[in-house]
């Protein structure tokens, strides 16, 4: 077979001991195919994570809403907005909160401002808008607008 020296490895399996080139390259290639398959299916999940994470934090807001009007018998108006729900607002004695147990709550998962439209007359329905991914009005697919009513 092979040469033995003499420390007892052959010569042949000394020459042996590590990786080709070749052999390198194709195991970055086949990494690399598996990247291209298994990031963007992964980005895709953590969209949808978002954009479900962010209805959640909507229905978290209007169930503390629908709290505040509980005690105040009304909903908080566009200049109180939604700090209402953690700061007592003036002149409101039946005031019975925090009704957010986090500030964190009155942002999206996209770190925006949660927006808060009061109702116009009374009987209409608040809404409750997150941008979406993008940040602006409108958009579609996980940039679209999530808004969220009383009616909904």
């Amino acid at each position: 077979m092979g040469e033995v020296s003499d420390d007892g490895i052959g010569v042949i399996a000394r020459a042996r001991a590590g990786y080709t080139l070749t052999e390198m390259l194709v195991v970055l290639v086949i990494i690399g195919l598996i990247s291209a398959i298994v990031v963007p299916q992964t980005l895709g999940q953590m969209d949808r994570a978002k954009a479900r994470s962010a209805r959640l934090k909507l229905e978290s807001v209007a169930a503390s809403l629908e709290m505040y009007s509980a005690d105040l018998a009304r909903y908080p108006t566009a200049a109180e907005g939604l700090v209402a729900l953690l700061d007592a607002p003036e002149g409101a004695g039946e005031w019975a909160g925090p009704y957010l147990s986090d500030r964190a709550l009155l942002k999206d998962p996209w770190g925006a401002a949660i927006a808060y439209q009061p109702p116009a007359t009374q009987g209409d329905n608040y809404r409750l808008i997150s941008l979406g991914a993008d940040g602006k009005a409108g958009g579609s697919g996980f940039k679209r607008d999530i808004v969220l009513g009383t009616s909904e």
